[in-house]
């Protein structure tokens, strides 16, 4: 089970992600996808994300996985798919998992996946993106999405600042009045090229295509020395 801070955080806000993250995701199901093909979420939340992707592409053996009941609720509402209780961390979990799947979707969770420090939350990170893989079929397609801040430094400083306010608050601290990433969950963001380093670890795949959705650097961002941020859709093939 993931750290209980954060799983109690998607619990209180149940967030629906932005389904315009998706677009690219959405072009590559439409291209590569038949009839039958089936998907899994891994971090599904409340199933907004799965029910856009029913309504787009019309696949219908669609699944999803997260660490939160009350989410997992929610999606079972919204979309009427199977659900499964767990974290993306645990490989016997992952095992537990009855079918493989043409697609996989690992949008917006890696950066949630938190050790005691940043090389500990990266090794995580790699470890679900190899089990990601596992859930695959050969020659299906994960489609991981994520976050991307640069530096990489200012990355790291949010990080421990992170940890050190939501060890005092569990609310977000606003900073001139502007509402900020300052407080929970705590939360390590990574550049492409470390996305791209947890891939390629991984002989049984290859990167088939990148994708960036370059984003304005807001004014508390650039306060804070961030130089550039986008959304990264990277695309990985299983071989076959």
């Amino acid at each position: 089970m993931e750290d209980q801070q954060t799983v109690d955080y998607f619990d209180k806000y149940t967030p629906e992600y932005s389904v315009e993250r998706l677009e690219f995701a959405i072009d590559v199901i439409k291209k590569h996808g038949r009839e039958n093909s089936s998907l899994i979420d891994i971090g599904c939340g409340v199933g907004n994300l799965l029910a856009f992707v029913k309504q787009q592409t019309h696949l219908t053996d669609l699944c999803g996985i997260d660490v939160s009941r009350a989410c997992l609720q929610k999606t079972r509402e919204a979309v009427g798919c199977e659900t499964f209780l767990g974290s993306i961390t645990d490989g016997s979990f992952v095992e537990s998992i009855p079918k493989k799947f043409d697609f996989v979707l690992l949008m917006a969770v890696l950066h949630h996946l938190v050790g005691r420090t940043r090389k500990e939350s990266k090794a995580r990170a790699a470890y679900a993106v190899k089990n990601a893989l596992e859930l695959l079929e050969a020659g299906g397609r994960l489609m991981l999405i994520e976050p991307v801040y640069y530096p990489t430094i200012v990355m790291d400083f949010l990080f421990y600042v992170k940890k050190l306010v939501t060890k005092m608050t569990a609310k977000r601290i606003e900073i001139f009045g502007f509402r900020n990433n300052i407080g929970a969950p705590v939360v390590s963001y990574y550049a492409n090229e470390a996305l791209v380093d947890m891939i390629e670890r991984n002989e049984n795949c290859e990167i088939e295509t990148m994708h960036f959705d370059k984003e304005k650097v807001t004014p508390v961002q650039r306060m804070g020395l961030i130089t550039r941020r986008m959304d990264t859709t990277i695309i990985v093939r299983k071989k076959d």
